[in-house]
Parts: C-alpha cells; structure tokens; sequence
C-alpha cells in the first residue's frame, strides 16, 4: 500500500502518470527518483498524444528496468522482456478496457477498481489507473 500511495502523491504534486508509477518503483529499478522522471517527462499523457496510456509507459520502464534485454543476441532475456509487458497488458486490462489514454477517459464508474484505490478513496481518473497499474507491478514483482 506504501507504494501506491507514493506514486498517488507523485502525481498529486505534479508529476505525469508514467512518471508517478515509474518513480515509485526507484528503489527496485536502482535509479533516481529524478533520472526516472526525466527518462519518463515525455510519456504522460499518452506520449502527449492520448496515445498509450502513461501508466503503461511507466511501467513498461519497470519491467525493462527490471527484466532487462539489453544484448541483441540474448533471445531468452528478450522473451522474457516481452512475457512480462504482456502479462502487465493482460492484468490492466482485465480491469481497464484499453490501453490508450483517450479511451480510457472518463473513468467507467463499473471499471473494476484496484483494492488501493478504493482503500484510499481514489475517484478521478488517472489516479484509480496509476494505484492499479503499481498495484500490478507489485504483484508482477512478487511472484518473480
């Protein structure tokens, strides 16, 4: 629950919702706060375009931070890679109806809602998407 409401407070003050849910997960990704939002500035709002949704953004840096591939001839590290933004997919959608941020405006009152968002009282739109998309990351994380 601390993290989410981290990343809730990172958006609160100002940061973009990719960056509220990449920066919360600093102490995992072994980055700064900082070095993540400035990685991060251009992917809010759905690349500024209403595009795919800022949360997904954020946590695709997650997972690449955290699963990396990062060498061309390394095709297990680049399954892997690819496993777990699938799995982020799957999970945000089971939830959410999309993943582009125009469609994702408003907020369907009947989207599920994530147990931290509903704990903290979370009603506005990017808020219940950035608790529930931290939420999945944790869970992603725990099971390894």
């Amino acid at each position: 629950m601390e993290r989410t409401k981290q990343a809730y407070e990172y958006h609160e003050q100002g940061y973009s919702c990719a960056q509220a849910v990449a920066c919360s997960f600093a102490d995992v990704v072994g980055l700064p706060v900082e070095r993540l939002a400035a990685l991060c500035g251009a992917f809010g709002g759905g690349f500024r375009a209403e595009e795919i949704c800022g949360v997904v953004s954020g946590a695709a840096v997650v997972i690449g931070a955290k699963w990396p591939h990062s060498s061309p001839e390394d095709q297990a590290a680049k399954d892997l890679a690819a496993a777990k933004m699938k799995a982020f997919h799957s999970r945000f959608l089971s939830r959410f109806p999309s993943l582009v941020c125009r469609d994702l405006k408003p907020l369907d009152p009947a989207a599920e809602k994530s147990p931290a968002a509903s704990a903290m009282g979370i009603e506005k739109t990017c808020g219940v998407y950035i608790v529930s998309a931290v939420e999945i990351l944790e869970e992603m994380l725990a099971e390894g």
